[in-house]
């Protein structure tokens, strides 16, 4: 007897329909104020975070100079040149401004916001900077440090002359090393426990394009304005439209306020570290404008997908009860019908019954068979899928063992000739001897499939990898003894997990290319012994750099360093192919020429053949300039010692004589001595002329003035005074040392 079917008719789910599609737009049209709220807000809150993510960056940087200034207002050095008078010509007293000075290229260097440090004492006037003094500022402002619309005595007047303990001043334009640059001036007053002594200013320069990135970074979508001030509201720098920078006091948080009619959200914030002020300005009629739209959006998509589905619903109900109707008829016996529970058991036990006859008579279920087609051309594509699939062939891959799989690609040439009957009896052949080889040495623990282009893949699993290796060296050599065509057997590296498979048939194919390409013909290949050149080669414009500029310092160990790193990164993070080392060689044979003419060396007589060749020219190269320049300097350090030795007598030899002597800047042969011959010329001057009056005082009886005139001291105090500071005692008390042990003897 049928079962009844119950009477479904169209006008019902049409009814359906229509009632969830009225619920569908009430519910849009009451989630379209909530919508926007939402959004809004989010956007109120990210303009208040993006301007807390601006303080916290600033204030970062902004500590780091206030640290900077507190080491240098704490200077010794530092005290010395702001208390200092000015300086007479040729007057020892140099010294001073050459040891305040060598402090600022380092402070300037360890931080990056920083582009020029300026020491003004109010005592002489000078003012230092890393790269430069200036002894007469009032000439050399124009061309060296002149900022935007200020002569000299506007610029004292405005930065230098009134006393406050610190102080931001607005963004301007300043010349810093012969270039223009945007800058924020930051000073601070010396000494820093007495501001209205006004003794000196240092003057910090900070990089305005580095705030300028920093305030670029606005809400997503929206055209945000952000200033910063001083503590007065005083604007230091900003980003955006300045027609909104308010001129009033804001006190912190966020408001809202109306600017020529349009209505703004205002957000400040106040650093207690830097004393600044953070300003956002955001327009609420462009947030509006931005959500008004995405409602109509939202109830667009999602009516128009509703519409969809509930038609596609609607059709596959309707045709439900057909093809119930063919299920209950294909799975019942006779007239009899069965229900749903009962129909699906039905239909298991024929699919189970339908692979046990296949395999009973030596086949291969079809969904396995399936299976593996899908696998091998690539239709399988994740692992969610391959996981559904295996659930399917559980009977026939054992898979609740830990198991390490490997894919085997056999081809052979011969398949070119495919309209030849002979060529394809072969291969029907070469089919059957794989199989029944696969069978003898791999059991049940493999799977054996011969695609569209007559190539064979054979799929193997085992739970001992060093079983499995040589099961596949014993098939390769059974199977090659018997196969009436010449081939070639691709083997992949082992993949532990099942959804590595994927990559394996990927490495079969690599093999196999890589030998047509090659036009190598080997019978068995495994993936791991092969160098694949999937890689480019790695040498940047920065390695070039760096390599050209070690070796012309002479930095053997250096140029050794960037080489090794090249290698590292050429050949062993990449693997490339001939072509790509040979593009390699070529381009560090183009930086050995640019560098050999650089140097005025022999060139390279070709382009090098391997890495150790280029390894060998940078590093002869740079041993030879090495010991050029440690030649070259052996020969300077000797006429230095011999100026001094000559001239030592003459009161006003200084370093600025010896470098127009020599024809040499003065800061070069500071920096020479200070660096090679660990003195500067001063102290090598006085240790010269005390060295020879300790000689004089040992020859013959003088008077300590006459000494004092022989070694070049136009003061006998002052000649005194040095000896007593190295020696530990006066001249006079050393030359009657020395008169008694004479006697003495």
């Amino acid at each position: 007897m049928k079962q009844p079917q119950r009477p479904r008719t169209i006008p019902r789910y049409l009814r359906l329909f229509f009632v969830v599609l009225a619920l569908s737009f009430t519910v849009l049209l009451f989630s379209q104020r909530w919508i926007i709220r939402t959004v809004r807000t989010e956007k109120e809150e990210q303009a208040l975070s993006m301007l807390q993510l601006v303080r916290t960056t600033s204030d970062l940087s902004v500590d780091q100079v206030f640290k900077l200034s507190q080491l240098l207002l704490l200077d010794n050095t530092t005290s010395k040149f702001m208390y200092q008078r000015p300086i007479e010509g040729g007057s020892e007293e140099i010294q001073t401004l050459i040891d305040a000075k060598s402090v600022l290229p380092t402070a300037t260097s360890v931080n990056a916001i920083l582009s020029e440090i300026y020491l003004y004492s109010n005592r002489n006037g000078y003012i230092l900077c890393s790269q430069n003094a200036f002894l007469d500022p009032e000439l050399m402002y124009p061309s060296l440090f002149a900022f935007e619309g200020l002569n000299y005595r506007q610029f004292r007047s405005r930065y230098l002359s009134a006393s406050f303990t610190q102080a931001f001043f607005p963004e301007t334009r300043a010349l810093v090393h012969g270039r223009e640059r945007r800058v924020i001036p930051f000073i601070q007053t010396f000494p820093l426990n007495n501001p209205s002594s006004n003794a000196g200013k240092i003057v910090f320069l900070l990089d305005a394009a580095y705030f300028h990135a920093l305030l670029s970074d606005t809400v997503e979508g929206l055209n945000q304005t952000i200033y910063i001030t001083d503590n007065n509201d005083q604007l230091i720098t900003y980003s955006g439209d300045a027609s909104l920078i308010l001129e009033e006091r804001v006190v912190d948080g966020q408001h809202r306020r109306r600017i020529e009619g349009e209505e703004y959200l205002i957000s400040v914030l106040s650093s207690d570290s830097s004393g600044l002020r953070f300003h956002s300005v955001l327009s609420l009629k462009e947030v509006n404008g931005l959500l008004n739209p995405m409602w109509l959006v939202v109830a667009s998509i999602s009516v128009g997908l509703f519409l969809l589905i509930a038609l596609v619903s609607f059709i596959l109900l309707l045709r439900s009860n057909r093809h119930w109707n063919e299920l209950l008829g294909l799975a019942g016996d006779g007239e009899k019908h069965l229900p749903y529970e009962q129909a699906a058991t039905y239909i298991s036990s024929i699919v189970a019954k339908d692979r046990n006859q296949v395999r009973q008579m030596g086949g291969t279920p079809f969904i396995t068979d399936t299976f593996f087609r899908r696998l091998i051309h690539g239709r399988m594509l994740t692992a969610a899928e391959i996981s559904a699939m295996l659930k399917q062939v559980q009977a026939d891959i054992d898979l609740s063992s830990p198991l390490v799989y490997q894919m085997l690609h056999i081809t052979s040439s011969s398949t070119l000739e495919l309209f030849n009957d002979e060529i394809l009896e072969d291969l029907d052949f070469m089919r059957i001897a794989a199989a029944r080889t696969a069978s003898d040495v791999f059991g049940i623990q493999h799977y054996l499939y011969m695609d569209a282009s007559f190539s064979i893949w054979v799929m193997l699993w085992s739970t001992d990898l060093w079983r499995l290796s040589s099961a596949i060296e014993h098939f390769a050599k059974t199977f090659t003894a018997v196969s009436p065509l010449s081939v070639t057997i691709a083997v992949s590296n082992p993949k532990r997990q099942i959804d590595d498979i994927f990559q394996a048939t990927v490495e079969c194919t690599e093999i196999q290319q890589y030998l047509r390409r090659e036009g190598a013909v080997e019978q068995l290949v495994r993936y791991d012994e092969l160098s694949f050149s999937r890689d480019p080669y790695h040498y940047t414009a920065e390695m070039d750099r760096k390599l050209h500029a070690a070796v012309i310092r002479g930095d053997t160990k250096g140029t050794d360093e960037i080489l090794e790193s090249i290698r590292k990164q050429n050949y062993q993070e990449r693997t490339l192919a001939g072509d790509e080392h040979k593009n390699l060689m070529r381009a560090l044979y183009a930086s050995a020429v640019q560098l050999a003419q650089g140097v005025r060396s022999a060139l390279p007589g070709a382009v090098f053949e391997s890495f150790e060749e280029t390894a060998r020219f940078f590093g002869e190269q740079a041993q030879a300039v090495g010991q050029a320049k440690s030649d070259s300097e052996e020969i300077l350090t000797d006429r230095i010692i011999s100026y001094i030795d000559t001239h030592y007598q003459d009161p006003s030899l200084n370093l600025s004589h010896m470098a127009s002597s020599f024809g040499m800047k003065e800061s070069f042969l500071y920096h020479f001595m200070m660096t090679r011959m660990d003195s500067s010329f001063a102290q090598h001057l006085e240790t010269h002329r005390l060295e020879r009056s300790r000689a004089i005082f040992g020859e013959r009886q003088i008077s300590i003035a006459e000494v004092s005139t022989m070694v070049g001291y136009a003061n006998p105090q002052t000649f005194r005074r040095a000896f007593q500071k190295r020696y530990g005692i006066l001249p006079s008390e050393y030359q009657r040392t020395v008169l008694y042990q004479k006697r003495e003897r």
